[in-house]
Order: structure tokens, then sequence, then C-alpha cells
């Protein structure tokens, strides 16, 4: 087989039935064979009943349910054991692209590249939710450095061996292509149109941004220091500790020069709490350290591309 479909249901998108059929004829017009496969998580009534209006595809269509809802990085790992494509396309449940795009990126493909990805270019949602895609994508950029300009978008093709080289977990699924790129994964990113269709405001709770920053956090710590903990543990320690032992300094000299009293002076607390504080965060990266040797000489963070 030489794709598989995979479609990450997890929400209801009365459109969903139009939009199989649109991926699907995009790759029919191009030739190809193919696989499709829909993950519905949580949403099994509600995919039963769009494969029930839609006229085309129906037999090609496997469907994967669980007995709970579970995490999308869960959800894509189950399709991939059930998947047989040499090339994997991943999508969400609503159609992102114009349907000119998914064209263009089949034809982009070729064996030459690892991972293609969308880049809308020409937003058509409103400000507030271009502002917030632009933000997260500069600091995602800044925190990685890689140069991907829309992670947002959840359409991406990879070729089945970069999925299989890849951790995936909790909330990475939506990192894949920046994974891909630490491991030196081939990126292509291809312009593509948006789909012009109405789309309103979409407002986040503090939970959201908490979450997305938890993540770029993650995703800086293992891109720069996964191998090398104690040199982040070692910088945050030296600094408490540095501020620590000046402050101590500033009122041991005070005390010395002016007989000023130091006893109940609330800078004395804070300078043998960051003392003590970066003693303990230092010390937390000599035991990174530690388990990095241990368990990661038996990672790899690198892909032969070929030996000649």
């Amino acid at each position: 087989m030489q794709y598989s479909i995979i479609f990450m249901v997890d929400h209801e998108n009365p459109d969903f039935y139009s939009f199989i059929d649109t991926v699907c004829e995009a790759f029919q017009g191009s030739g190809l064979r193919f696989e499709v496969l829909i993950v519905a998580n949580g949403v099994e009534d509600f995919v039963k009943a769009q494969l029930g209006r839609s006229a085309k595809h129906v037999n090609d269509v496997k469907v994967i349910t669980f007995n709970r809802p579970v995490s999308q990085s869960a959800c894509l790992q189950a399709a991939l054991k059930e998947c047989s494509g040499a090339n994997v396309m991943v999508t969400g449940s609503s159609q992102e692209l114009a349907p000119e795009s998914y064209r263009k990126l089949i034809a982009t493909w070729d064996s030459q590249k690892d991972v293609v990805i969308p880049y809308r270019k020409v937003r058509r949602d409103p400000l507030f939710n271009r502002l917030h895609s632009r933000m997260l994508n500069k600091m995602l950029q800044d925190a990685v450095g890689i140069d991907i300009h829309d992670i947002g978008c959840q359409v991406r093709i990879f070729r089945r061996e970069v999925l299989d080289q890849l951790e995936i977990y909790g909330n990475m699924h939506r990192y894949l292509p920046l994974l891909a790129a630490q491991k030196g994964f081939k990126i292509h990113e291809v312009e593509c149109d948006q789909l012009n269709r109405p789309r309103q405001t979409r407002y986040y709770n503090y939970k959201m941004y908490l979450n997305r920053l938890t993540e770029i956090l993650n995703l800086f710590f293992s891109a720069k220091f996964s191998r090398k903990p104690l040199r982040f543990f070692n910088l945050l320690g030296s600094i408490l500790m540095g501020a620590g032992a000046t402050s101590l300094i500033y009122i041991g000299i005070q005390k010395i020069l002016y007989n000023i009293p130091i006893g109940s002076r609330p800078l004395l607390i804070l300078a043998l709490v960051a003392l003590v504080t970066g003693a303990q965060i230092a010390s937390f990266g000599l035991l990174g350290e530690i388990i990095a040797f241990i368990h990661g000489r038996y990672r790899k963070e690198y892909t032969i591309e070929k030996i000649i």
C-alpha cells in the first residue's frame, strides 16, 4: 500500500463526510493506492452516521474505536499499528485546506522528503486567531531553533519510517514535524490555500495556555539539554546560589562596617533560601546526568540517511 490516510476524530464536524471524499478524491486523482483509517475517539456513533452519508469510499474505510476517550497520541499509535502504507497522511476531522491544496501536497511528495506539511501563508481566520497562531509559531521557532511556520495545521504527510522512530506521547502529536526535524529528517513546507469558509473567533482559557507553555518548555529542554541536563540545572542553581551568596556578603558588610542588625532582616532569609534552593536544583542536574548516562545511551538522536 502506498499511502495510509489517518483521520483523528475527537469532535463532531457535520461536514466530515464531505471532507473524507475530498481527501480520497485527491489521492484517486493522482493515481495512488491508499487506505483510510478513522480513529473515533469517543464519537463512534457520529463517525458511523457520517460514513452512512458518504456515497464514496465506504468500503475502503477502517474505523478504530476505544472503550473510553484517550489522548490523541494514543489514537495515533493505535492507527499506526493498523495501517500498512509506506507513507502516512495524518489529519483531523475538519477540512483546513482548499481541495486543490491536498492535491498540491500529494504532488510535492517524493522519495527525497521525509515530512511534508502545509504552510497557510494567507490566513482567513479572525484577527485574534491569527495573532494567537503567530505567537505560538514564533515561540516554537525560538525555543527549538527550527524554522517551521504553521505547526498548528493538522495535515501532515510522513514516511512511515519517520513515525516509527519518533516517541509519541502526551500532547506531542501536535509537534511531530518538530520532533522529526530534531532527529535530522528532511521537513518540506508547501504553501497552501486555506479553505474559505466562515470562522468564529476562538477564545481559550488559562489552562490551555499553561499546557502550551509546558509543551514548549518540554520541547526546549529535549532539544537543548536532554543529553546534558547538568548544564541546564547547574545554570539555574548557580544563578540562585550566586544571588544568595551576594546577598549574604552584602548584609555581612553592613553588619561589620555599620553595625546594622541582620537577624531580623528578610534579606537574610531570602539569601539562605536561595542558597539551599540553588544547591538542590544543581543536585537535580547531577541526578539527571546519571539517568541520561544509564538510559540515554540506548536512545538514538540521529538517523543514518545512507551509507556509501
